[in-house]
């Protein structure tokens, strides 16, 4: 095939040789102003249509031991491995040296850890040669296994596959991040696969839209993630600002210095809904947080897709953003057993300041007026309302 080969050794001194010269060239044009932060240094790499390189150069390396730096990494992180690769190791007996087929067996996951160790390898050369040039961040992006695929080579074997994962890090430790293009309906399954503590959490490409704006804000919330990269970012928008992703991105562009620091305090929630899922519940300073699509009084769901994050700002406050969702809060303790609303107030950061607008009360922060069947649940039957654009809210509760 016209594929260039993982284990040409040539082939990868001439990829570094011209990646290093591209990096030259971004420092010398951009190195002051920082515009470029991250590269992906190859596109969802791996083998189409077979489940490795079959050539002499391939045949010859798969023959010999698997090196011992695998090994090592492999034993070292023994309890922390992907259950597909612990489970491939163990069943030859968890060996220490070996050929490939001796250590992983026969057939196509061999093949596939085999071509996993060979792109690593490979691309890591590449990358640390554009770093000796201009060292920034740099990621690999992954085609991930759709649901139709049944082996390796159905989707490209030897990819960073959350299930090969372990020798990606053993391999390639100048990628600093393995991440996932998700086009499935899974993404809060998918990413959480994908987020290690070793491996931060982009998502280099996906959907725009709706969707996109409820998966933005769920991978940033949820998953401790550093961006949201929708595919074709670029395309042509007359109202850019106005999108779904626009607005999302402008709420969270305001929230970036509370979200940092909730992450790295822990004290940070986000979900998405969707007809399918109404409703969930998250835990968080000490309440039971409830969120649910859109309602009106009856309890009429109006939306088809609500997503937002909360913030823990301390004892009884909150920032909540998001959109098409209700948010209502009751302690976790038995007394007092109900939260009321101190205050909710809309409003946006500028320039890193709180800016705060209306106040709402009455029938804007009403969700149900069925105000026993709401006792009952040890609920005021007030919460938090929010509407399709993206909004910011800092509410205040007391107990009683």
């Amino acid at each position: 095939t016209e594929t260039i080969s993982a284990v040409s050794k040539d082939a990868m001194l001439a990829d570094s040789k011209a990646f290093a010269a591209m990096m030259k060239h971004v420092k010398i044009i951009d190195g002051a102003a920082g515009t470029v932060i991250m590269i992906q240094v190859e596109n969802e790499v791996g083998v189409i249509g077979g489940t490795r390189d079959h050539s002499e150069m391939a045949d010859a390396q798969f023959a010999k031991p698997v090196p011992s730096e695998l090994i090592a990494s492999l034993t070292k992180y023994k309890d922390e491995l992907q259950p597909e690769l612990k489970k491939l190791w163990g069943a030859a007996g968890f060996k220490s040296s070996g050929t490939w087929a001796e250590v992983f067996g026969k057939g196509p996951a061999a093949d596939e850890a085999f071509m996993a160790w060979n792109y690593a390898s490979y691309i890591n050369t590449v990358a640390k040669a554009g770093k000796a040039a201009y060292n920034i961040p740099m990621f690999v992006n992954t085609w991930v296994v759709q649901p139709e695929d049944k082996k390796p080579g159905d989707y490209p074997s030897g990819g960073p596959q959350v299930h090969v994962h372990d020798i990606w890090r053993a391999a390639a430790p100048a990628i600093d991040i393995k991440a996932p293009d998700v086009y499935l309906p899974d993404y809060v399954g998918i990413t959480s696969r994908y987020h290690h503590y070793w491996n931060p959490l982009f998502e280099p490409e996906s959907f725009s839209g709706d969707e996109g704006a409820a998966n933005a804000f769920y991978l940033i919330g949820a998953q401790n993630g550093i961006g949201y990269s929708p595919f074709g970012i670029d395309k042509k928008e007359k109202e850019p600002a106005n999108t779904p992703i626009g607005k999302a991105y402008r709420v969270l562009s305001q929230l970036s210095p509370q979200i940092l620091a909730a992450q790295s305090a822990g004290t940070i929630k986000a979900f998405k809904l969707t007809r399918t899922d109404t409703i969930q519940h998250v835990e968080l300073g000490g309440y039971k947080i409830t969120i649910t699509l859109k309602s009106d009084w009856n309890g009429k769901t109006l939306a088809s897709r609500g997503y937002g994050l909360v913030i823990y700002d301390g004892p009884d406050q909150f920032t909540v953003a998001g959109s098409d969702i209700n948010v209502t809060f009751v302690p976790l303790t038995s007394t007092p057993r109900i939260a009321g609303l101190l205050s909710v107030k809309e409003g946006t950061y500028q320039n890193g300041l709180w800016i705060p607008g209306r106040e709402l009360n009455g029938d804007e922060v009403m969700i149900s007026y069925h105000l026993a069947n709401e006792a009952a649940a040890n609920k005021s039957g007030t919460g938090a309302k929010f509407n399709t654009d993206p909004a910011i809210y800092k509410i205040k509760l007391y107990q009683y």
